[in-house]
């Protein structure tokens, strides 16, 4: 049974091909191979390198930062007044993240996916008073799955941590892989490999297609 939508709807949909090519892009820019382990607490402190381009205006570097919180693990918000996107972690996040825990590391891809993927609705989202932008988050319109700004940073979290030709190299290995060979490998939760692996199993020709 599909999990419910809780995001809005993202300027455009995004099918899981597209956002597996994001996702190896930053791989690229980063120098992380396709069939290691993402170090994600070497990914949040190289978040600075990246560069995101809004679909008009100049490009907008990322930051990062960690902030005390006791109800989130953390966010992503666009800073108007040092046009930078910052993706703040919450102190308990960056344990996570220094203890290789999982949990920091698909907050940091999944975060790092709204970045790439929504930064013009970070944009406007800054512009607006406070309450408007609790009304934002509130506002549910029908939309499918690939058009929910949730779902596509969640889409895009496996597939930067766990890439479709990082599963195919795990294989030549392995033969047949399981959620166990995914967990050792990349370093994610059993639930986090088990749902791209049925996603790998059932749109592996998507996935790799050039």
């Amino acid at each position: 049974m599909p999990r419910p939508l809780t995001g809005v709807r993202a300027d455009q949909p995004r099918s899981y091909r597209n956002l597996e090519r994001v996702a190896a892009i930053v791989r690229r820019k980063l120098n992380f191979q396709p069939d290691e382990a993402i170090d994600a607490l070497r990914l949040f402190e190289s978040l600075d390198d990246i560069q995101i381009e809004p679909t008009s205006g100049k490009p907008i570097p990322l930051g990062y930062g960690v902030v005390e919180l006791t109800d989130s693990e953390g966010y992503v918000k666009y800073d108007r007044d040092k046009h930078i996107i910052e993706v703040l972690g919450s102190e308990e996040t960056y344990g996570w993240l220094e203890q290789r825990h999982p949990r920091g590391g698909y907050f940091v891809a999944h975060e790092l996916g709204h970045c790439m993927l929504h930064a013009d609705q970070l944009l406007r989202l800054a512009k607006m008073p406070t309450a408007d932008q609790a009304a934002f988050h509130r506002l549910k319109t029908e939309h499918k799955p690939y058009e929910d700004t949730e779902w596509q940073a969640n889409a895009f979290a496996s597939a930067l941590l766990m890439p479709a030709v990082g599963l195919v190299a795990l294989e030549k290995e392995h033969g047949l892989i399981s959620v166990a060979d995914i967990v050792e490998r990349f370093g994610v939760s059993s639930e986090a490999a088990g749902y791209r692996l049925e996603l790998f199993e059932t749109r592996r020709r998507e996935l790799l297609r050039p």
